[in-house]
């Protein structure tokens, strides 16, 4: 009878919970996995908000919905800190009121595996109070050792009474778990290529790198380019985008070159708010930004690491404003590694953005980088590599 029930376990599919962030840099990165694992035959459920709960479903995926503490999807910038120390309590709120609903909606349906995002720190309580394993999924750059002394990284009194309070919740919670455990991963899966990441000669092998897994995002829209014209793309994201000002610069510095130009502003701000929009401008709040990048010959972006990597895949010129968190950082590695330039958003004028994109689209020495950047990202094993990783932990 033992040997039926345990032939049985064997064979039923796998249930794996993704866990995350809501917000489109975290969960869009591994939407095409989720796809890829039901494809194979698991079961899997993705703890997230109403805002997503139809891309997850679109993947494949049964939406576990719960009521987030963070800002929504269309939140304005000025609705998340940017201090260190403010997220980092802003995340301990989320992860104190996530992890209750959590355990209740889970509770007749416990998962084999969790897979979670780094700032989904509700599975780290989750997985140790469940002892089930865990398999982190890290769409940007990743711990090293060394990385406080290369960067020069100091913790203020103020970061460490909050580290603090995360090893008492992890306390109070019944696990062993320490603040340190946040930052680093005993097993992970990273979706950008290792050439990408800084040091990446002194990243842990517990880290597989397989850069960005990209499928086909059908609950987006079409888009297909009007005529021959080169497509430019500008679009800041999703969170730090209501920047009417550089919008404007944008206008008048394409208004009059023979591109077609697709520019995003974002749900925060109204195109009215713009002026007069001139005739080889799309303007829009929200663009299929996939489908757009497959069909254009430059991007300007605010250098988040989901369009980054699209861009890359697609071998774009790339154009970085950054505007906050790991964007600074991404945009220093895209000129170190020649893969396009950088620009202020503040100081910058028309005819600097329109020399910007005359370097990025002539510069032989970009288009070679551009090339090696492609084959190194589908020689990293994408979704096959990442399943095969998630498969190996059942």
């Amino acid at each position: 009878m033992a040997d039926t029930a345990q032939n049985s376990y064997r064979t039923r599919p796998a249930h794996i919970a993704f866990m995350s962030m809501p917000a489109h840099g975290h969960v869009n990165p591994g939407l095409g996995l989720v796809a890829e694992l039901v494809a194979r035959g698991h079961r899997v459920t993705y703890a997230t908000t109403d805002d997503f709960a139809p891309q997850v479903a679109e993947a494949g995926a049964t939406p576990v919905r719960y009521t987030s503490t963070l800002p929504g999807s269309s939140a304005d910038a000025q609705e998340w800190p940017e201090e260190q120390v403010a997220a980092q309590e802003m995340f301990l709120e989320e992860m104190m009121a996530v992890v209750p609903q959590l355990e209740q909606a889970y509770a007749a349906d416990r998962p084999d595996l969790i897979v979670y995002d780094v700032a989904g720190f509700q599975a780290l309580v989750l997985s140790e109070k469940w002892q089930v394993p865990r398999l982190q999924l890290s769409p940007t750059h990743v711990y090293f050792e060394g990385i406080e002394e290369t960067f020069g990284i100091e913790f203020s009194p103020e970061a460490l009474a909050v580290q603090a309070k995360y090893d008492e919740y992890f306390a109070q919670q019944g696990t062993e778990l320490v603040f340190r455990d946040v930052e680093k991963s005993n097993r992970c899966v990273v979706t950008i290529p290792r050439s990408f990441q800084y040091f990446g000669e002194r990243v842990s092998d517990s880290y597989t790198f397989v850069g960005p897994m990209l499928t086909e995002r059908a609950f987006q829209d079409d888009w297909q380019a009007p005529d021959s014209r080169p497509v430019l793309v500008i679009s800041l994201g999703s969170a730090y985008n209501n920047r009417v000002e550089f919008y404007r610069k944008c206008l008048r510095a394409f208004a009059d070159l023979d591109w077609h130009v697709v520019m995003s502003v974002g749900r925060s701000t109204d195109p009215a708010e713009l002026g007069e929009i001139p005739p080889n401008f799309d303007v829009r709040q929200w663009i299929p930004q996939l489908r757009v990048l497959s069909q254009a010959s430059a991007f300007i972006t605010h250098a988040g690491m989901g369009g980054t990597m699209e861009g890359l895949y697609h071998e774009v010129p790339l154009i970085a404003v950054p505007q906050a968190a790991d964007q600074f950082m991404n945009a220093a590695r895209i000129g170190e590694l020649q893969l396009g330039t950088q620009v202020d958003c503040e100081s910058v004028t028309p005819e600097q953005l329109r020399a910007a994109l005359e370097q990025v689209t002539s510069s032989e020495v970009i288009r070679l980088r551009l090339k090696e950047m492609r084959r190194e990202i589908l020689e990293s094993g994408g979704l096959r590599r990442a399943a095969e990783i998630v498969e190996s932990l059942l």
